[in-house]
């Protein structure tokens, strides 16, 4: 069988470790140490109405001894309790047929890389594996939840693509900006991104608001308020932003950066799919 190139698709989730006690980014050793802890306690939680996911396998690229990424297979299946079943033929509930415990259907898997310096956890995606970026972000919201230590918080977050800001500028008018932000660990991006984020950093807040409300029968002039844009780019990998807009057909419409994650892309085969996919991953995030 030959092993073919082909062009592969990927999500990120930007996944970030924080002390109750001060503003210290996590350590590489930190962020593996919590990522096994998922592993080792066979940790499942929600990532959908009636599905779950959990880590599968779970390895390690090492160069002189240091980790580099972490890589394996994320599994989501359906979840149901194993109570009483109903039969269609005879139309009653069958309270004696039992599957075995733990045994749940309609498995898919999917390859993913998470990449401890830069706490980014990205997974492939393709037409026959139906996990979506959203769920993943809300299983790893519970599962590092349900591990963390009670000193540390954790935030998670899609990272979301242009299209957003691409809705902003193409509207008619915009009404409404809601910005969801908590601070990041990366020091990339504009001087007004910086700020915010910096500010954030020092004011010791978990996370803030910023709500933008336009004057009667205005737009809001996002060019013309370097607060507006640097919370916009914050939001792309540190938060959510919600809008309000008049799009170009005249309707009212609701968007979000949740409807827009960002989809990144690279070529391998499958024999050096995890050194190609990482090389990709510090391409975007070195």
């Amino acid at each position: 069988m030959v092993d073919k190139i082909l062009r592969r698709a990927f999500f990120t989730i930007n996944i970030k470790l924080r002390k109750n006690n001060n503003s210290r980014d996590a350590t590489r050793l930190e962020y593996i140490e919590l990522i096994n802890k998922v592993y080792t306690r066979k940790i499942h939680k929600p990532s959908s109405n009636g599905k779950h996911c959990i880590i599968k396998h779970l390895l390690r690229k090492e160069e002189n001894g240091e980790t580099i990424y972490l890589f394996g297979k994320l599994a989501q299946f359906t979840y149901f309790e194993n109570k009483s079943w109903f039969d269609i033929d005879t139309l009653d509930l069958d309270s004696q047929f039992q599957l075995r415990d733990g045994l749940f259907p309609d498995a898919v898997e999917t390859d993913f890389i998470f990449d401890p310096r830069n706490h980014k956890f990205s997974f492939i995606t393709k037409s026959s594996i139906a996990i979506s970026p959203n769920p993943v972000r809300a299983f790893w919201e519970e599962a590092l939840n349900s591990v963390k230590d009670d000193s540390e918080f954790i935030h998670v977050d899609v990272v979301s693509g242009r299209d957003f800001n691409s809705k902003l500028s193409n509207a008619r008018s915009i009404r409404r900006i809601e910005i969801d932000l908590n601070y990041s660990n990366s020091g990339i991006g504009s001087i007004s991104k910086k700020v915010i984020d910096e500010d954030l950093k020092k004011s010791n807040a978990k996370n803030a608001t910023l709500v933008v409300v336009s004057k009667r029968n205005e737009s809001i002039n996002i060019q013309e308020s370097d607060i507006i844009k640097g919370a916009l780019e914050l939001s792309e990998e540190d938060g959510e932003a919600r809008a309000k807009i008049v799009d170009q057909s005249g309707n009212l419409v609701d968007i979000s950066t949740s409807q827009f994650p960002k989809k990144d892309f690279f070529e391998s085969n499958i024999i050096h799919l995890f050194d190609n996919f990482f090389d990709k991953i510090r391409s975007i995030w070195p």
